[in-house]
């Protein structure tokens, strides 16, 4: 039994032990008040249909150092008999061998479950066994269960197997096939409920799929709070595909010794198939009146989505050969239901987006304000189903909508003056309406959530759509109140009393808002720019001309300097190129001319020269933002200067060049040389035509949020986005129009890219560069918003009515960061995939990962 690589599969489970949480010491109490601490996997206790042998794992003849109390029941000998006595003498040399064999081999994994089958001489007759082996703190675990006298057929495994995938595929949809595999399960485990059972983003729970005796109250559409399942019990259902409890009423077995001799800590049961269950679990069990449980976790991407769980009136054991049939339908079904969500969303999201379209086309055709309001009403019904709400208000021209469920219009009002002073990119949500505005606690039955989008820039637009407190919305298939078969005063965890907790949870809240509807809202803001598209038109000719005063920032800045009180000078190979008064004055010049021209080293103390030399070549070579520093300079007459001088690398005149303010350490007006810092900082960070980052400012975040993201184990996506024909563009309108198309598309990508939490920069000429902690899907899913959005503009690309728009070409990179690891490679990728862009036709999106 050696040491082997824990490596393990991330498509399957999590089979590492569970050891981390705040868990409750063994001495102290449990209740439903801190029940989420139980220490479970540590219960020092198994179920009695088996039992559990703890076996060294470090030699070469195994000792049995823990084993359960009921061993004397199935194995014929008492614990004084097996502690400390060889493996050997209970599974015997040959099987030993067999057993040291596959523990021994090259495809043994020790963070998986292994099975065999074992004969024990129990008495003087040998008995069937079966065994499953894991590893558990350098301890080896044996669990054996008598084998069961009524195997069933293998060729049944294949019928189910094949019923079980056909009736999957004819599956319209995700509730269907939810239904199917619950009546499937049912059949192959005879139980008298099997459920499917679905949480949510807050690990609340809801059923959703039932197949049940007849005469059994019906439990489909029930909700529990997150607590029934608390996260110590989700994280080892995370380990085990399949946990059973045989029969409710059992009296669980010890562990002896309860601590390991060696170690002084109980045992680790995370992975045990024989653990004992919580106390608090078994009492809700019996409140319920079952009395066997299977449950089949649900897991995709290593995340707990949801469990199958089977219910039974009365004792009842599954062969292991059936639990592992089980626990491939599992993984099956955890796949197949995850595809089906993606299929039903994306079918949902083309219907969104044909709804979304539209109401666009309603504001965007029409200018009447009564003619809008009356072309809504003949479309209130998708506007309603686009944000699935059960009400919504307009607002539109000063006259005001309402439309199904909402609130009085002084209430609209009121709120939406509110929401617009939350809103980001025109936009706001939430499902806590009342807990984040106080005044909407009067109407929250009819509105604890609400998402509102304005349609014009000052918010005198808007749209409001509304959805109800969510217990109010609650379709309950039976009566939750006789779902418990045991009424007494001891009656704490039952259906009922878990509805009466989740409806605490979730009071004063909607239902969520889901991603794919807000998706939607990106077309919707074409209500927006198409409503700005007359002012804009009205502003074209101011446009060009502050395009023209844009490109002339870099003087205007200069001539604010040079009005300024604090010295500002220019520097080009390492020579003064620009000084304003402040500076001659500082230097005792008797005016800026006798400064420009001079080499810098004339006017630095021969001590401080070759520190400030360095400084400077340093922030030439990597470009840094600003940085600052202290130190001796000579005025024109050779006096000594104590001077605080902050520094910034520029383009001026075509050269690499410094920017430099500086003031004497002893002055005072600090707060004015700081304030005209930040303006430094600014002007070298933003982009002066669209306003946004720099490519320069964009690559130091982007070293910087690679760190972050390395430490956080999350991903990084970076589009790269350019104008298709951009230089004939500008050939053909002229600079002016071209600049005017480039505060367009960053108008677009601030659009689209703002609600994604995308960090947006211009990357230069035409090019402009997104960056988001997302994986690649939801990059390339934004990228391709980004392209429809601009086509959705129709900007001409000629003077002519050739139907020929303007579009874009996008290249997609994501990664992992690792640590030590750098984002050069991510944006040559990104890059590749732009160019791979063009060289396809133009106007798509292009995918290429990181060699």
């Amino acid at each position: 039994m050696t040491d082997r690589s824990k490596a393990k599969d991330p498509e399957v489970l999590n089979r590492t032990l569970l050891t981390e949480g705040n868990f409750a010491s063994l001495n102290e109490e449990i209740d439903l008040t801190n029940c989420d601490k139980e220490p479970i996997h540590i219960p020092g206790l198994i179920q009695p249909h088996g039992v559990l042998l703890a076996v060294t794992n470090t030699t070469e003849q195994p000792l049995i150092v823990q084993c359960s109390r009921n061993v004397d029941l199935l194995l014929g000998r008492t614990t004084e008999e097996l502690l400390g006595r060889p493996l050997e003498e209970v599974v015997g040399k040959a099987q030993l061998a067999a057993l040291q064999e596959e523990l021994g081999s090259r495809t043994f994994d020790p963070s998986k479950l292994h099975y065999m089958n074992i004969s024990i001489e129990v008495g003087d007759d040998p008995v069937s066994f079966y065994g499953i082996m894991h590893e558990s703190e350098d301890l080896l675990i044996l669990e054996l269960e008598p084998a069961s006298d009524k195997e069933e057929p293998v060729f049944q495994d294949y019928e189910w197997i094949q019923t079980f995938f056909c009736k999957m595929k004819r599956a319209g949809n995700r509730v269907e096939a939810s239904q199917m595999a619950a009546e499937q399960i049912k059949e192959m485990l005879g139980y008298d409920r099997v459920m499917v059972y679905e949480f949510d983003e807050e690990w609340n729970g809801k059923v959703i799929a039932e197949a049940k005796e007849e005469g059994l109250e019906p439990f489909l559409g029930h909700h529990y709070p997150a607590s029934d399942i608390p996260k110590q019990a989700r994280e080892l259902y995370l380990r085990n595909w399949l946990r059973m409890i045989v029969d409710v009423y059992y009296k669980p077995v010890e562990i002896v010794p309860t601590l390991h001799p060696a170690t002084g800590r109980p045992l680790n049961l995370s992975l045990s198939v024989l653990r004992s269950v919580s106390p608090l679990h078994i009492e809700y069990l019996q409140n319920m009146g079952v009395g066997a449980t299977t449950t089949i976790s649900l897991i995709h991407d290593n995340k707990l989505w949801g469990l199958v769980t089977c219910h039974h009136y009365s004792p009842k054991y599954i062969t292991h050969r059936v639990r592992n049939l089980c626990n491939f339908l599992g993984f099956f079904f955890s796949s197949e239901l995850y595809q089906r969500q993606q299929l039903d969303d994306y079918q949902t999201e083309i219907e969104l987006k044909t709804m979304a379209n539209r109401i666009s086309n309603i504001f965007i055709g029409n200018t009447s304000a009564n003619r809008v309001m009356e072309q809504l009403k003949l479309e209130e019904k998708s506007l309603l189903q686009v944000m699935n709400a059960s009400g919504v208000a307009v607002c539109y021209k000063d006259k005001l909508a309402i439309f199904g469920s909402a609130p009085e219009k002084e209430q609209i009002r009121e709120l939406a003056f509110w929401m617009s002073r939350q809103a980001d990119d025109y936009e706001y949500h939430t499902s806590k309406l009342s807990q984040e505005h106080p005044p909407a606690a009067a109407y929250k039955k009819t509105a604890s959530g609400a998402l509102y989008l304005a349609l014009s820039p000052d918010g005198k637009d808007y749209v409001i759509w509304f959805r109800p407190e969510v217990v109010q919305v609650v379709n309950w298939a039976g009566d939750p109140s006789k779902a418990v078969l045991r009424e007494n005063d001891g009656v704490r965890l039952s259906p009922r009393k878990s509805f009466e907790k989740w409806r605490q949870v979730v009071e004063s809240s909607s239902l969520p808002w889901k991603i794919q509807e807000l998706r939607q809202l990106s077309d919707l803001k074409s209500i927006v720019l198409k409503q700005t598209e007359n002012q804009m038109r009205q502003a074209e000719e101011q446009a060009q001309q502050n395009s023209r005063i844009l490109k002339e920032n870099e003087k205007r800045y200069l001539q604010l300097m040079e009005l300024s009180p604090v010295a500002f000078f220019t520097i080009t190979d390492n020579r003064v190129v620009y000084c304003n008064e402040q500076g001659a004055e500082l230097f005792q010049a008797a005016n800026p001319e006798e400064l420009i021209g001079r080499a810098v080293a004339n006017f630095v103390h021969p001590d401080f020269l070759p520190v400030l030399q360095q400084k400077m070549a340093e922030l030439d070579t990597n470009a840094l933002s600003l940085f600052s520093m202290s130190g001796r300079y000579v005025t024109v007459a050779g006096g000594d200067l104590q001077l605080e001088i902050t520094m910034a690398s520029v383009v001026y005149g075509g050269k690499p060049s410094l920017f430099a303010i500086a003031r004497r350490k002893e002055e005072g007006e600090k707060e004015v040389f700081s304030e005209v810092s930040n303006q430094l900082q600014t002007f070298i960070n933003t982009d002066s035509l669209t306003e946004m980052p720099n490519r320069r400012f964009f690559d130091e975040n982007l070293e910087k949020e690679w760190k972050r993201a390395a430490s956080a184990g999350s991903p990084v996506s970076l589009i790269l986005m350019d104008i298709d024909h951009f230089k004939a563009y500008n050939a053909l309108y002229g600079y002016q129009g071209g600049d005017t198309c480039l505060q367009w598309m960053s108008d677009i990508l601030v659009a689209i890219g703002k609600p994604n939490e995308a960090v947006i920069a211009r990357y230069g000429g035409g090019t402009f560069v997104l960056r988001l902690e997302a994986a690649i899907e939801k990059a390339v899913d934004l990228a391709e918003q980004i392209r429809l959005g601009v086509l959705s503009m129709k900007i001409p690309q000629t003077h002519t009515d050739s139907g020929d728009y303007l579009t874009v070409s996008l290249g997609v990179s994501s990664a992992y960061p690792e640590p030590g690891s750098g984002p050069n490679d991510l944006v040559y990728a990104a890059e590749r995939a732009l160019q791979k862009a063009k060289n396809e036709g133009r106007n798509r999106v292009s995918v290429t990962q990181p060699v």
